[in-house]
């Protein structure tokens, strides 16, 4: 069963999910026209963790994904593995390509910095336990803001994409309760006492 998926092109697109192997399907014919499974290439292996992809990207022909497997990164036209973004004994949660530059994170602080070929351009350590989302906004021509998203429930900003520039908070059900016992436009008490 696929759990995750992202547009190839503009009859396709790549599914993935706990069964471990990625697809391409062609919208037009609702057929897979192609599959591969990232625990099946040594490199990406990790058979304690399982086979199943928990997050994948596709920019252009190129997919990157992982899970069970360490995060992969697939050349779509030749269907193979071109190299290994190793994360350790993490399991990414997140992984984005921003042109030619991959970003992921997952159950641990650090969110990664790789570029096509493999090689690890940045390990930048977050404020986070684990890291569920990562947010780029590349719109001003002077800087580059990075958000993340995890635990505890807080987002860091980074600016220049390494550089942790502060921390804000973000109201949990917990913490809205406790600062707003009766939230607005709302009658009754949403929060026990």
């Amino acid at each position: 069963s696929s759990g995750i998926n992202a547009e190839y092109g503009e009859n396709s697109f790549v599914s993935a999910g706990f069964d471990g192997i990625c697809r391409i399907w062609d919208l037009r014919t609702g057929e897979a026209v192609k599959k591969f499974t990232p625990s099946a290439w040594g490199s990406a292996s990790r058979p304690k963790l399982g086979s199943y992809i928990t997050t994948l990207d596709v920019w252009e022909d190129w997919v990157v994904c992982g899970g069970g497997p360490n995060l992969s990164l697939w050349y779509l036209k030749e269907d193979s593995g071109v190299s290994l973004l190793d994360m350790g004994n993490t399991i990414p949660s997140v992984v984005t390509f921003v042109q030619d530059t991959i970003i992921a994170a997952g159950n641990d602080s650090f969110i990664y910095h790789w570029g096509l070929s493999g090689k690890l351009k940045y390990k930048v350590t977050s404020k986070l336990d684990s890291v569920s989302d990562v947010i780029l906004d590349s719109r001003s021509r002077d800087r580059t803001f990075l958000v993340a998203a995890g635990a505890p429930a807080e987002l860091n900003v980074f600016m220049d994409l390494g550089y942790l520039s502060h921390t804000v908070p973000y109201l949990t059900i917990e913490r809205a309760c406790a600062t707003f016992p009766i939230l607005p436009n709302d009658d009754h008490r949403v929060c026990d006492s």
